[in-house]
């Protein structure tokens, strides 16, 4: 009697853990299949850094660490700082360390020489006189890209006859970027203003703060820490992350369930990101100093964010537009359109040429929320130059 308890428990055992089994495969399958058809943002926020102990930094450079020793990154050509090539380009200014190299490739610092007044890799001459004069925050920058990879060079690549004063700073939103604007181009003679809206966070400022942002700028400009003694060696990231099974299998979680995810968001309300009268104010400000100074062409290039390019497969089934993710993000684009055409500025929309590549989101560094790689930055110089510059 005992034999066939023990027996019979065996044979209960073995069948529910087959029907464990079972049920772990076909709930993976329909996850795997429904992000065929159905993207979004992975769930690193749910699975992997909450789960982790650590400052949110840390947090993000050890995902960065663990993806690039996992994929075939092929380490970018570019100049270096001690190179013949960079030190004959004339910067002025001094050598700094962008510290970003661990948040985005992992694998490489971006380190640049600024020019007089702290702005990337900028003649001093272009104050005086420029084809065109670039405004944004750090896809303008071009975090974490070393020359010439970075926005500028690569339109630069694309027409050589045209120059660029480049003012993008990272960290930055909308308002102070017009204090940029009013503070550092009083002097500066320039046809066409090319002001870049990221998608992502440009929104995130208020006009009150507009005198506040321009007295720092004009008892600083833009001064930046400088590289004490730099060597080559400082490109390299040295950063080592302890990787377990475990968190590999939270990161595969967080990547498997972003489409089921994406699709709760339907039943999901967002907030509105932009406040219009204040955008509106700000571009006021910003059309009446371009008047006086006989500006000719202004333009704002509109940047989508890895939020919305992460819900690119979604086109697919006629599920994007009704994403309410999307309808947030539409709203901010369809308010920064209306207050640029409004106030006599050209609108740009970026989000055609980036949403409908192959995998759009193979412009970040290993499809992460990071800024724009080579490839990003390529193809953003490509556009700009089809729909701006090529047109002037």
């Amino acid at each position: 009697m005992m034999k066939i308890s023990v027996v019979l428990l065996k044979k209960i055992v073995l069948i529910n853990f087959t029907v464990f089994i079972i049920l772990i495969v076909s709930l993976t399958c329909l996850l795997k299949i429904i992000n065929l058809f159905v993207s979004g943002p992975a769930r690193y926020y749910e699975f992997v850094y909450n789960l982790e102990t650590g400052n949110i930094k840390n947090k993000k450079e050890k995902l960065v660490s663990f993806k690039a020793n996992n994929s075939h990154y092929i380490k970018d050509n570019f100049y270096n700082f001690d190179s013949v090539k960079y030190s004959e380009l004339g910067y002025s200014g001094s050598l700094v360390n962008a510290n970003c190299g661990s948040l985005e490739s992992g694998i490489t610092e971006l380190i640049f020489a600024t020019d007089q007044y702290g702005y990337r890799e900028n003649l001093d001459e272009l104050y005086k006189k420029t084809n065109f004069l670039l405004i944004g925050d750090s896809f303008t920058m071009s975090i974490c890209e070393n020359k010439p990879n970075d926005l500028k060079s690569q339109l630069q690549k694309l027409n050589e006859t045209y120059t660029y004063l480049n003012l993008g700073v990272h960290g930055i939103n909308y308002v102070n970027q017009l204090a940029i604007i009013l503070s550092e181009t009083k002097n500066t003679n320039f046809d066409n203003l090319i002001w870049f809206f990221y998608e992502g966070n440009d929104y995130n400022d208020n006009i009150n703060l507009l005198n506040k942002y321009i007295i720092r700028i004009g008892n600083k400009h833009h001064k930046q820490a400088v590289l004490d003694s730099p060597r080559v060696e400082d490109y390299l990231i040295n950063k080592e992350f302890k990787i377990s099974s475990f968190y590999k299998f939270k990161v595969w979680l967080a990547e498997t369930v972003n489409g089921i995810s994406s699709l709760l968001k339907y039943f999901k309300t967002y907030d509105v990101l932009l406040n219009d009268s204040e955008y509106d104010q700000a571009l006021k400000i910003a059309k009446n100093y371009l008047e006086k100074k006989n500006v000719k062409n202004k333009y704002i290039y509109y940047i989508p964010s890895w939020q919305r390019l992460t819900n690119y497969k979604s086109k697919k089934l006629n599920l994007y537009s009704n994403n309410p993710q999307i309808i947030q993000l539409d709203q901010l684009k369809e308010t920064v359109r209306k207050n640029a055409e409004k106030n006599g500025f050209i609108f740009i929309d970026g989000e055609e040429i980036f949403i409908n590549q192959d995998n759009p989101l193979k412009v970040f560094h290993y499809e992460l929320n990071t800024h724009f790689n080579k490839y990003g930055y390529n193809l953003l110089a490509t556009d700009v130059y089809k729909n701006i510059v090529n047109k002037k």
